[in-house]
This record gives C-alpha cells, structure tokens and sequence, in this order.
C-alpha cells in the first residue's frame, strides 16, 4: 500500500479533491495512478475488474480544447463518471503517458485518503491512445476554459453514441497489489476527539451496515471546519432514551441538526436501475424530513438541551443559537431536484428552521473548499436564498472559480 510505504505522498493527496492524480515514486521510472474518488466508484472499479477512458475532441471559449471522462459501469448508460479538464502543462503529459503505456498501477482512495484498492492494469490500446492524444489541441490553463470544459464533458457524455463507448480505452485491471477486502482503523487521537466516539473511526470497501459507516463518514467530514468538541455521534434524547438526530454540531452561533441516509455498498444495490436508484433517494428523504421534524421539536422544547452520547450526559443551554436542519443523502439526481426540493422547502415553512439536502459527495465538497463555519454558512446562505427565489435548491459548484 502507498500509504505504508510511502506515507508522505498523503500531504499532497489530503489537498486534491479528486479525480485522477498521477504520481512518480522516488527511484520509479514509471508513474503510477492515484484515482481519489467516493466507494461507490471504486466498488463499480472492483466489480467491473477496471474502468473506461473516453477522449472527447471539444471546442471550448472558442478553442480546440480536449477533455476526458474516466467511467465506472454501475449502469450501462448512466455510469459513474470523473470528468478531467486536459490542458497545455505537466498534469497532461504524465496523463498521456500513463495511459500510453500497456501496464500501469492504480491505486484508489476514497475522498478521506483512506487506500481501498490497488491493482496492476493493462490498457491493450496504449499505441492507439497514444496516437489520437498526439492528435489534439491542449490550450493553457485558465478557470473559464476549466470550466466550460467540465460543462461541454457533461453534456458530451451525455450525449455519446455507440461509436463513443467503441473508441473508448479499457484500463482493465490484473493482479491485486494488496488483499481488495481491507478493514481500515484510524487510531489517531485527534480523528476520534468527538463525542460519542465507541470504536476508533473506521471503514471498509464493502459496507452491509451502511448508516454507521456513513455517520463515521459525516463526522470525518465535518471535522475539517469544525472542533472536535462541537461534534456529538447519535445523540441520545433525556427522556425516553431514543436517539433524535445521527449526528448534532453545537457551536458558540449555529446548532447543527444533521439526519442522513444511505445505502449499502454492496454490488445488489450497487447494480440496481437508475429508476430504482431515485425511487431509493425519494423515500430516504421523506423519511429523512419527518426525522428533521421531530428532531427541530425536540432541541426547541427541551431547554435545555439534555442528552446523552455513549456513556456521557450533556446539558447545554442553546440560548439564541440559530438552528440548521441538514439532510445527507447518498446521492441526488440533478434532473430530480423538482422533486427533492418541496419536502425540504415545506419543512422550512411548518417550522422557520433552514433546512437543505445534500448528498454525501456534495457534503465532501462543502467542507473540502471551506474554509471555516463562517464560510459553511455562507454557502448554506447563498443556496438557501435562490432556493426560496427558485423554490428549487441549486448544487454549489467548488474549485472552478477565482475564490474557489
């Protein structure tokens, strides 16, 4: 595993977002392939035995301009994709030259660093790949060509023909560099400072108990804004004993309600029509809100506010902290946010508390590019107000502007 033989690679990778993220170890001439990227790709990656790369000629602001989408077959015509922006600089040559060679090593991580699967590959095209890459126009890097590319791979993969999935190139992946069923412990103090922790924060690839692992996946997240003693896991009401929220952040202005919902990561559910999928995130919201209803009621009525985290009892007067409900799902659908949106909206209008749905990759994204609560809020402020504007909440979109 690079993590264990190569621990100082982890400091650049804790910085990357995600997507594909070549690298050369000291005393290598070949480089090898860090793909960073949430479980359900890197699942879709083991089941498959590899991926697809998707070279797509573009024009964009104007220019020959050259993208490409890396595909994770969860579904036949709506895979799980990575979209990566190809320019005129170093990033794109060790691109071209990873895929140009016919063996390679790629390693995936999920988006907390954690290193889940590690294979050598084969791309049988490599000579072809790189033909049609020494074909192309590669522009210099600016944001706004950075992001219309992003925008034209969409709707270009989108919009692919039989032709396109034919001259795609098949990373198909050999030999395991380490055992593809690993259990991950993280026994650092500082990762398992919140309250509630039972067990040293943990995961693993294929998950059956989805929502414990996902709650541990939510903390992970939010301990990059916020302090360890803000964070309270499966708060457990005073009175009768029932836990009323999976997790709660109580800081000095803002009480945090956080109610999530995923799925298993196994390959059933992974497999399961995109029909099915929305039907899933659908019912999981509405479950999701009626949850957010009593939770709102319970921290407004119970003043203070008394519960319990493990073995520990808390009473914390929330004096005039704003509350703000948040919805953790697994995943949306950005054609079905007209249906999302209503119950989130109406649960804002029965109890004046803000209350958003995110799915977990965006969550990631919110509390990567942010810097401090502050700016948490004024992200959530700026959804919330086209939200009411459009009565339809919008995804922020990080890392493609000026301040981003």
């Amino acid at each position: 595993m690079l993590t264990i033989t190569h621990p100082e690679l982890l400091g650049g990778l804790g910085n990357f977002p995600g997507g594909l993220f070549p690298i050369r170890i000291p005393g290598e001439s070949a480089l090898r392939l860090i793909i960073k990227c949430p479980k359900e790709w890197i699942l879709a990656a083991k089941l498959n035995r590899g991926f697809r790369i998707y070279v797509a000629p573009l024009m964009a602001n104007g220019r020959k301009s050259c993208g490409m989408v890396s595909a994770f077959f969860d579904d036949a015509d709506e895979p799980l994709t990575l979209s990566t922006a190809l320019f005129d600089d170093e990033f794109t040559a060790e691109i071209q030259e990873l895929f140009a060679s016919d063996k390679l090593s790629v390693h995936m991580f999920d988006e907390h660093n954690r290193e889940l699967l590690g294979y050598s590959a084969t791309n049988d095209e490599a000579a072809l790949f790189k033909a049609s890459m020494s074909a192309m126009a590669f522009a210099p890097f600016s944001v706004e060509l950075a992001r219309d590319i992003h925008d034209q791979l969409s709707e270009w993969f989108g919009l692919r023909t039989a032709k396109n999935d034919d001259e795609a190139y098949s990373i198909c992946f050999g030999e395991p560099l380490f055992p593809d069923d690993m259990y991950i412990q993280d026994v650092r103090p500082d990762v398992n400072a919140y309250h509630g922790a039972k067990t040293p924060m943990h995961t693993m690839l294929e998950r059956e108990d989805a929502g414990h692992f996902n709650e541990l996946d939510i903390v992970h997240a939010m301990q990059r804004i916020f302090q360890n003693d803000d964070i309270y896991l499966n708060p457990i009401r005073h009175d009768d004993g029932k836990e009323f929220l999976d997790v709660l952040l109580i800081t000095p202005n803002t009480v945090f309600l956080v109610q999530a919902k995923d799925s298993p990561n196994t390959e059933k559910v992974l497999l399961r029509s995109i029909g099915r999928k929305k039907s899933t995130v659908v019912g999981h919201l509405k479950k999701a809100v009626d949850q957010m209803r009593g939770s709102i009621g319970y921290a407004r009525s119970c003043v203070p506010l008394k519960f319990r985290t493990g073995k520990s009892y808390h009473e914390i007067d929330l004096g005039d902290r704003d509350l703000v409900g948040l919805i953790v799902v697994k995943e949306l659908f950005n054609s079905e946010y007209s249906v999302y949106s209503p119950p989130v909206l109406g649960l804002f209008n029965e109890t004046a508390v803000p209350c958003f749905v995110l799915d977990y990759p965006e969550l990631h994204s919110y509390t990567l590019h942010l810097a401090d609560e502050a700016a948490f809020i004024s992200a959530l402020n700026q959804v919330f107000t086209v939200a009411l504007e459009r009565e339809e909440f919008p995804r922020l979109r990080f890392g493609l502007n000026p301040s981003g």
